[in-house]
């Protein structure tokens, strides 16, 4: 019997912890990404952690009474909730009230007498108050706070036992070495989300990038567009479609090996110096071939304009030497269109597109804006 009440207290009851743990993860992520189309829905987040997790504490409750004649890890899960990464006030409510809840059931059940109480909302204020300032102290890493804070839940586990002279030894088992095994767990836990997270992060940056040039694709465009229209100073966009002129003759007559390494040079000088002139602000990416789009925000559509136009100087007056020793000149066409409030990022496309398309038909070479007619680059 000493045998079975050992293993419960350091492989079964840790290995039970530690699935509820993750599966309130799991539950608010889930939660939160299902409804996320829903905003009606949110408000239901808080009350859908109450319930699943006072179910989960209902019965960890029955079984540690029933196999260890103890309660026992009530508090792991919300003091674990409160040392995450992302998490919600909602948990900071339930580590308050987990000592009354278990007092509650305690007294219901008669397993325990009413006078248990008072040992529930000292628990309930010491951690509490251990968790608070532990939250406030910044100097140790998160992680190590968090182990801190289960350290002293066993100490406390511990001294509460011995005051109550219900001490044993699979009691102390259960509160040490029994909690050691639920941290060791949920470390692993953690560094394996921490390194598919990176990987996903990796992955979607992959993925989001032309492996020619390694701007930004089309895919990435509606996204950044999105981040910075929730930006604390963000007042307007403006977006431009380019096009380098003439680029099927370059590779018509050089090969796609010399169209790429022109491809790549423009590329770097446009990237560089939008980024220069709009920092944090300013983007390019490649939609394929040798069409280009740029977004910049919180900057006047005739600052943006200056800056292209500045380009198109440059690249006036500059031939582009290939590692083959070809001379190569390039121009391009632009257009570029301020970005209506609350209009659809694919209207805004279409129309820069068309205007575009006006100035490819035009004789290439112009820049055409909300602002400005046809202009032809000097």
């Amino acid at each position: 019997m000493v045998l079975f009440h050992l293993f419960a207290a350091v492989i079964y009851f840790p290995a039970i912890v530690a699935s509820m743990i993750m599966s309130q993860i799991y539950f608010e992520r889930f939660w939160t990404s299902y409804n996320n189309s829903s905003p009606s829905k949110r408000w239901l987040l808080s009350p859908a952690i109450v319930v699943s997790y006072l179910m989960q504490e209902f019965c960890l409750i029955q079984l540690s009474v029933l196999n260890l004649q103890e309660v026992s890890f009530t508090l792991v899960v919300p003091i674990t909730m409160i040392f995450r990464e992302r998490k919600y006030k909602i948990w900071w409510w339930l580590l308050g009230i987990t000592p009354l809840f278990v007092a509650l059931v305690e007294t219901y059940t008669r397993w325990w007498p009413l006078n248990y109480w008072a040992y529930g909302i000292l628990e309930s204020i010491i951690f509490l108050a251990i968790c608070w300032f532990l939250t406030k102290w910044h100097s140790p890493h998160q992680r190590v706070r968090y182990y801190m804070a289960l350290a002293c839940l066993a100490v406390f586990e511990v001294a509460t036992l011995m005051f109550m002279h219900r001490v044993t030894f699979v009691h102390i088992v259960s509160a040490t070495v029994g909690l050691l095994v639920i941290a060791l767990i949920e470390e692993r836990r953690h560094v394996s989300e921490a390194y598919n997270i990176r990987k996903l992060k990796t992955l979607r940056r992959d993925s989001e990038r032309d492996d020619l040039t390694g701007l930004l694709n089309y895919r990435a465009l509606n996204r950044e567009v999105s981040l910075l229209e929730h930006r604390d100073n963000f007042k307007s966009v403006v977006i431009g479609a380019l096009d380098i002129d003439h680029f099927k003759r370059v590779n018509d007559t050089y090969g796609h090996f010399v169209g790429n390494e022109v491809l790549n040079y423009f590329s770097t000088i446009f990237m560089n110096r939008i980024h220069t002139a709009f920092p944090n602000q300013g983007y390019v990416y490649r939609f394929g071939g040798e069409e280009f789009s740029i977004v910049v925000a919180n900057h006047s559509l005739q600052e943006v304009y200056d800056v292209v136009q500045s380009l198109e100087d440059y690249f006036g007056h500059t031939t582009i030497v290939t590692k083959e020793k070809l001379k190569i000149k390039i121009s391009f066409s632009c257009s570029l269109t301020v970005r209506n409030s609350d209009e659809p990022l694919e209207q805004t496309l279409k129309r820069a597109d068309k205007m575009l398309y006006g100035v490819k038909n035009n004789g290439r070479g112009w820049i055409v804006t909300d602002q400005h007619g046809k202009q032809r680059f000097k």
